[in-house]
């Protein structure tokens, strides 16, 4: 049986039109899977609305827990098709439509005068939603929860590593930052990738060097993976390359130009109701880089 994939990271999708890969099912849960390979963690979708770093989404209506697939059963990534075991089930790539999750790739962001009301609307939706976020606080300059209290120390050193340009720096605080909170993905991971995101968005607005600032994040990407769950270390690293979720990258698009209010509002709301309380983790990673690294003083 082959399903047909309809929408497809676009970094993904570059490398499987190149060469053989090969990997295994780690994770089946009713709506995704998640597949180990030598390209990284690459997630299947099931009809879901928004697209993750290196992710494939089809149409399948049927769970996958009740497919014949099974956890640590084989994949081959072979000529635009991923096939599973014995190839009784594949995924056909080829005409899946690429959608770019880069924010290297936004080339039309700018620096609007009202940044700064565009961030405030996304704290007012943090607020809004602060589920059980144990990052929560750290948004509007309050404390985190217990779980991730060494944040407190650990956030001062990843601002000014990145603000400084220094790499030895940067490693010292991305080994210092991951790993704490709750859940597959811990609190601090999500909040990680969040800041990725913000400070990447802004550079790019900024005119920087896309190679300049994208080393210092993959420094601390390198750094981070090693204190957290393998799940979470492989979404970091995709993180410190640049990629984000489908709605990550239409709410920079939207902060980073002159687009309505209700429209930044609409993209963080959805970006918080993603996954709880990881959204909600990743948008007060988006307001602590862009609230610290914004200064006028500091972007001359």
């Amino acid at each position: 049986m082959t399903e047909f994939a309809r929408k497809i990271c676009k970094r993904l999708h570059a490398y499987l039109r190149i060469g053989a890969h090969q990997g295994v099912i780690r994770t089946i849960a009713p709506d995704f899977m998640r597949l180990e390979t030598d390209l990284g963690v690459i997630t299947i979708l099931s009809n879901a609305a928004c697209l993750q770093p290196f992710s494939v989404l089809i149409n399948e209506t049927k769970p996958f827990t009740e497919s014949e697939l099974t956890e640590g059963e084989t994949v081959a990534l072979v000529d635009e098709e991923l096939l599973f075991g014995e190839g009784d089930y594949s995924i056909d790539v080829s005409q899946a439509t690429d959608i770019e999750l880069s924010i290297d790739a936004m080339r039309s962001l700018f620096l609007p005068m009202d940044l700064n009301n565009r961030i405030r609307l996304v704290l007012r939706v943090i607020e809004n939603n602060p589920g059980t976020s144990a990052v929560v606080g750290l948004a509007s300059g309050g404390k985190p929860d217990a779980s991730c209290e060494s944040l407190e120390t650990a956030l001062p050193k990843l601002h000014r590593a990145l603000y400084e340009q220094s790499i030895e720096d940067c490693r010292v605080a991305g080994g210092q930052i991951s790993g704490y909170g709750n859940g597959t993905t811990p609190d601090s991971d999500d909040m990680l990738e969040g800041y990725f995101a913000g400070y990447a968005a802004l550079s790019v607005a900024l005119g920087r060097s896309v190679e300049r600032f994208r080393s210092l994040t993959r420094e601390i990407a390198t750094a981070a993976v090693s204190h957290t769950s393998d799940i979470s270390a492989a979404l970091i690293l995709q993180a410190g390359e640049g990629l984000v979720s489908e709605d990550v990258f239409q709410l920079m698009q939207s902060i980073f130009s002159d687009a309505p209010y209700r429209t930044v509002t609409a993209n963080a709301s959805r970006v918080a109701r993603s996954v709880s309380p990881s959204g909600v983790n990743v948008l007060v990673g988006i307001v602590l880089a862009v609230s610290y690294h914004y200064v006028p003083a500091r972007t001359m």
